[in-house]
């Protein structure tokens, strides 16, 4: 399988920055599910990134961190974080999140991530597995004509470090065995005494 890293749209990003994502010759996967019964008010607060699919935006960028706060409107606002460890600059992109579909009967764990006041109408933020308290699994696929497809990828934990779960673990990795390409997984560098706080 054959990738390269391609910049798209500033409303394609998820939690990790604001735009970029890896260009896959496949069409997106169709057995890929979000996680039901999703909890917004559970998911907010503040959670480190551990491992993505690189993006030009966050090229060369670590201590990668979001935080999630509800709005009056019951949207959520998105803020993200990252400093480059190599010449000390640091990026701050700001977004709004709302559910894809808060009329079901049962709310899957699909939002609408956009930045910069960009349309907010595209499903692009899929959880597909967390517990709120320590670890997020999340991924995103949007189709490039009929065989290709760009997707992002990031786990993410509530602390530096993720703890050493094996059921934790168990659930990041029976993920990213169905649905990640391991190749292209880059590990953000967390501990480090460069790492601002945000």
């Amino acid at each position: 399988m054959q990738s390269s890293f391609v910049s798209v749209a500033v409303v394609a990003c998820l939690c990790g920055m604001a735009s970029g994502a890896i260009l896959f010759d496949r069409a997106c996967p169709t057995e890929v599910d979000a996680m039901s019964y999703f909890s917004v008010e559970s998911y907010l607060g503040k959670w480190y990134e551990i491992q993505r699919y690189e993006s030009e935006f966050e090229l060369n960028f670590d201590c990668v961190q979001v935080r999630y706060t509800l709005n009056d409107d019951e949207s959520v606002e998105v803020s993200n974080s990252a400093y480059n460890l190599f010449n000390g600059s640091s990026i701050n992109a700001l977004g709004r999140a709302v559910l894809s579909f808060p009329d079901a009967d049962i709310i899957q764990g699909k939002l609408n991530v956009s930045f910069f006041g960009a349309p907010n109408d595209l499903s692009n933020y899929w959880v597909l597995d967390t517990d709120y308290q320590t670890f997020s699994v999340v991924w995103n696929c949007q189709p490039v004509g009929e065989q290709q497809s760009e997707e992002s990828f990031w786990v993410l934990s509530r602390t530096p470090t993720l703890p050493a779960d094996t059921d934790i673990m168990f659930r990041i990795h029976n993920i990213m065995r169905r649905y990640i390409d391991r190749s292209q997984v880059r590990f953000t560098r967390q501990v480090d005494d460069r790492c601002p706080v945000f």
